[in-house]
């Protein structure tokens, strides 16, 4: 076995050492953390389940002291007290008699219910008075003695305890649908009941609020919380469907002792279930929680530790393989940068800590690389004060003085033979090339440049009877900034030369020019209502062969210069649709006139 592992590639033999013993220890610790884990989520469950379980008690059992409090209320209210103790309520014949009573004795209700809207208030009246049939404030006595549990009522509320209902149906006759709702009763006056004159009094609470209670206890999908009374009716459920389906499979835990997560098995089921009596009724609450939800989540936490495993152990030997590729493949990785740099790729960032012969190696190429990159990017700047120069020349192959006397001279002639447009003409020809030439200079202001736009709109205004309409808007403070000259120019020259020189047929031409900043850009838009080009069309504008512009410098040679002296970010761009015109957007950087200066030096 030695010899065999010993005769095993490099790659192999640093694999197998470092990814075997990290693999063994890896699964003893995740065996036994998913144990402890186990344990702990069991755990959590039953304290959530706890907290919500003692949660619900403490709302049910303040319902309950609110309604006895109420009912504590009726009893001592003096108005409520005297009518009971004059009887003449309980035999009045009159209608209007009866009706009187009706109200004061409504009256004393609703004004207790306004301060518990959550509860409704009433008594139980003889049935021959004709309010009786009310059923929201007013009961008959005969609800009472049709009960099963009559005779137990009858015992507890001599003895001077509060009592209650089982599920019934109450509320104004108004709304349609009359709620389900549990009452608690209590003797407010009299002696003994059935012997004489008494009066009972109720406070019930709808079912929807205990039910709101109850599911707020349970804290699992199959679960099921619950609230009988020890009559064995359920007065409240969270979950009709389960209560259900446990109730065909096996009996519920009914009223009975207390008890605190105590197993217990309905069916083939097999549930943890706590049930507790509240005080002042015979109320119990029951909880169950299915042992499935117990064993669902730790099997989906086990599956889950299971896949992570593979993956960390998948992952950890991917590691051992690649570690032991690069203590023996260093040398491949090194001619593989190598050929990346033939084939241009200079960025390569070169990071190497050890100090063998072979990263020796490394820290030599990278150095070779660094230098090399230098080197190019020396040419490229030496290229860019080469087309500098080129451009300037070009500028400068007409002579400004010659010109400047020549159009000086066509402009006192025009005044000597009376020609005014003569004399306008040369007038803006001259402040055309006087902003176009600059002294050589390429930086000028922005109010210049927009000068130069209107002198030019100006001049062609004589070729076209002045249907070039220009309309130009700036921010403040814009005009003061510098640009490239000649960037604007070109642009307003397509858009005449491509629509109303194009068809003569059209009346104008309207021409908006926008400045602006944002942020730490200068932005001009100029907009025309030309025919507009397709999206083909624009985006063949700056290609190498194109030769759609033939007027000026051009879209693309602006574009060249606007990239040459401020960077890549900056240029032009457009937008333009069939019928509705074009739009140009120049991008430049908002400096002042000696920023550009610096920055093109």
């Amino acid at each position: 076995m030695k010899v065999k592992f010993r005769q095993l590639p490099m790659r192999i033999k640093l694999t197998v050492s470092f990814s075997g013993p990290m693999i063994v220890i890896f699964v003893l610790l995740l065996s036994v953390s998913y144990r402890i884990i186990e344990t702990q989520y069991e755990e959590q469950i039953i304290y959530s389940a706890d907290q919500s379980f003692e949660q619900a008690v403490n709302f049910l059992q303040n319902h309950l002291q609110n309604m006895n409090y109420i009912l504590e209320l009726v009893g001592s209210d003096r108005k409520l007290q005297d009518m009971l103790s004059d009887g003449s309520y309980r035999i009045r014949q009159e209608a209007g008699d009866q009706w009187r009573d009706y109200w004061r004795i409504n009256d004393i209700m609703t004004s207790l219910e306004l301060s518990n809207k959550m509860y409704q208030c009433g008594i139980y009246v003889p049935d021959r008075l004709i309010y009786a049939e009310n059923r929201y404030h007013f009961f008959p006595e005969s609800d009472l003695k049709k009960k099963d549990y009559y005779e137990e009522l009858c015992d507890r509320m001599n003895q001077g305890l509060i009592y209650f209902t089982g599920l019934e149906r109450s509320g104004p006759e108004i709304v349609g649908v009359k709620k389900q709702r549990v009452a608690m009763l209590k003797k407010v006056y009299g002696d003994e009941l059935g012997g004489g004159e008494t009066c009972i009094a109720r406070v019930s609470i709808a079912v929807d609020e205990l039910e709101r209670i109850v599911v707020n206890s349970d804290i699992t999908q199959k679960g099921l919380s619950f609230l009988t009374n020890e009559r064995g009716e359920i007065l409240a459920v969270s979950n009709q469907e389960n209560l259900e389906t446990l109730s065909e499979n096996g009996s519920l835990p009914g009223y009975g002792s207390n008890a605190s997560w105590q197993d217990l098995r309905i069916g083939d089921a097999s549930y943890l279930y706590r049930q507790q009596k509240l005080d002042q009724a015979e109320w119990m609450l029951v909880s169950l929680i299915p042992r499935q939800d117990f064993y669902r989540q730790t099997y989906l936490m086990g599956m889950t530790l299971i896949l992570f495993s593979i993956l960390i152990v998948l992952s950890i030997f991917l590691i051992s393989w690649m570690l032991g590729k690069y203590y023996t493949k260093r040398l491949v990785a090194l001619n593989t940068r190598m050929k990346q740099v033939q084939n241009g790729q200079l960025s390569l960032e070169v990071d190497v800590e050890e100090s063998d012969e072979i990263g020796e190696l490394f820290r030599s190429f990278g150095y070779m690389t660094k230098e090399l990159r230098k080197l190019i990017l020396e040419q490229y700047r030496l290229g860019k004060n080469v087309k500098t120069a080129e451009l300037r020349a070009l500028q400068a192959q007409i002579n400004p003085h010659f010109l400047y006397n020549t159009l000086d001279l066509i402009n006192w002639e025009a005044m000597d033979y009376n020609a005014p447009e003569i004399m306008e003409i040369a007038r803006n020809l001259a402040q055309f090339y006087r902003i176009s030439l600059n002294k050589g200079r390429q930086i000028v202001r922005v109010e210049e440049e927009l000068n130069h736009v209107r002198a030019y709109v100006r001049i062609e205004n004589y070729h076209f009877d002045n249907a070039i309409h220009l309309e130009i808007d700036t921010e403040e403070g814009v005009e003061e900034l510098a640009c490239i000259n000649i960037i604007l120019q070109p642009f307003v020259e397509n858009a005449i030369m491509y629509s109303i020189a194009k068809a003569p047929d059209r009346e104008t031409c309207n021409i908006h020019i926008r400045a602006e900043r944002e942020g730490e850009d200068l932005v001009f838009r100029i907009t025309d209502d030309g025919f507009g080009m397709t999206r083909e069309q624009t985006e063949r504008i700056f290609e190498e062969n194109s030769h759609d512009v033939s007027h000026g410098y051009g879209a693309k040679n602006v574009n060249f210069r606007i990239k040459l002296c401020y960077g890549e970010e900056y240029g032009v761009s457009y937008e333009s649709e069939i019928g509705k015109g074009t739009t140009v957007t120049v991008r430049i950087p908002a400096l002042t006139p000696e920023e550009a200066e610096k920055k093109l030096q």
